[in-house]
């Protein structure tokens, strides 16, 4: 176990390293704008006036910016250097790996092939050459969702981190909501989560009350929906499925048939949500209820269905952008490990890693054919992993129906 241990501590951190000294020049132009005029803002003014200087984002991520500013000293290295801000998104694609892998502990029983992961393309193309933040949230979340089957407290504090990260962490609430109801077992457990839970947010969110930016704060919060009333930005969902035109030119407040897009979007996301949601609670409920530990059921149900919420949520919605798929890459990845079937993931992996590539394009040096990275291609690869993925979660329901002692 130790040596196993030591290897797997050993091969992670020199993949860390490799990906570190290769980390790519190029990024997106955009985003990156943003985070060396925010870095900037943070520096010269501090972190608690953040919201007086156009910053948006939520305020976990803002302390890693403060954090790279320190680290950088001055205003030319924060300038020159703003590359290196994904050093801090590549860390969050590898500290899952490094928390289960690297440690003694009772999360997961079962091995990880964790290689099969870190060195998957669509993995790591969103942090390393995009210079996106998404796998903060992402990963802290997850997290907080294989930790709080043992640990309650640890998990709401984990996903209260994500919250404060970034506003698409709220798709996993449901799923962290039944967890935490299999594994609390006593109003104390919730007394200690909660005045936990609210030390924490204080302490994030103390820089803003004492400046008394708490309001701009809660108007970036309450406004971060309907920036893009667009039907599609750059995620090639249904809508490039069943609409001839462009998605990106529709508004999504249009009509479409009796209703809004965004309110068939919202209507279609709610069932297949509940769809997969509900036997997940029914599992759980029946574990809490025969006091049962969780088993290798529990894993697959779990990793596949938070997956397949987080793939419903951007197939059907609208103001989907490319990157909000991310999720769905670690969590195919473990629902692979804990059923030895990895088609589902490498499925999800192909139309994630052909959307982000065609948004940012030319920095693979190969040739583009346009077949592959057509839109509506891409589409139906989602199409086809929404429906693989919707299949292996009927078997498990299935499967969950038959008790152990029977198979």
């Amino acid at each position: 176990m130790e040596n196993s241990l030591r290897k797997a501590r050993i091969e992670i951190l020199l993949l860390f390293a490799l990906y570190i000294f290769i980390l790519p020049r190029a990024y997106m132009d955009y985003d990156m704008g943003f985070w060396r005029e925010w870095a900037l803002a943070i520096h010269r003014h501090g972190i608690a006036n953040a919201y007086s200087n156009g910053i948006n984002y939520l305020p976990v991520y803002l302390y890693g910016l403060a954090i790279f500013d320190w680290l950088q000293g001055t205003e030319a290295n924060i300038i020159n250097n703003i590359n290196n801000i994904k050093i801090l998104f590549v860390f969050f694609d590898f500290l899952p790996l490094l928390v289960l892998c690297g440690f003694r502990q009772k999360l997961l029983s079962f091995k990880i092939p964790y290689l099969y992961l870190l060195l998957n393309i669509a993995y790591v193309f969103n942090s390393m050459v995009w210079g996106q933040m998404d796998s903060m949230y992402t990963n802290i979340a997850f997290l907080a969702i294989v930790t709080g089957l043992f640990y309650p407290v640890a998990a709401s504090l984990l996903f209260l981190l994500a919250l404060n990260t970034k506003q698409q962490a709220i798709e996993f609430v449901p799923v962290i909501g039944i967890v935490l109801l299999y594994s609390i077992k006593n109003i104390k457990t919730v007394v200690v989560a909660i005045l936990s839970a609210i030390a924490l947010q204080m302490a994030i969110l103390l820089p803003f009350i004492q400046n008394g930016s708490l309001n701009k704060l809660y108007d970036i919060i309450t406004h971060s929906v309907n920036l893009y009333n667009k039907l599609s930005i750059c995620a090639f969902n249904l809508w490039y499925l069943i609409i001839p035109d462009n998605p990106y030119f529709i508004d999504d407040r249009s009509t479409f048939f009796l209703i809004s897009y965004k309110a068939t979007g919202l209507i279609l996301f709610s069932i297949s949500a509940l769809l997969v949601l509900l036997p997940l609670l029914r599992h759980t409920w029946k574990l809490k209820f025969e006091n049962q530990m969780p088993n290798e059921r529990t894993y697959r149900l779990l990793f596949l269905s938070t997956g397949l919420l987080c793939l419903y949520f951007f197939f059907f919605n609208v103001q989907m952008h490319e990157r909000y798929a991310n999720p769905i890459i670690i969590l195919f990845f473990f629902y692979g490990v804990a059923s030895k079937n990895y088609k589902l993931y490498i499925l999800a992996s192909i139309p994630y890693f052909l959307s982000l590539d065609k948004c940012f394009p030319d920095f693979l040096p190969i040739v583009h054919y346009k077949l592959i990275f057509a839109s509506r291609v891409i589409a139906i690869w989602y199409g086809l992993t929404v429906i693989y993925g919707s299949y292996l979660f009927y078997k498990e329901v299935k499967m969950d129906r038959i008790p152990l002692r029977d198979l």
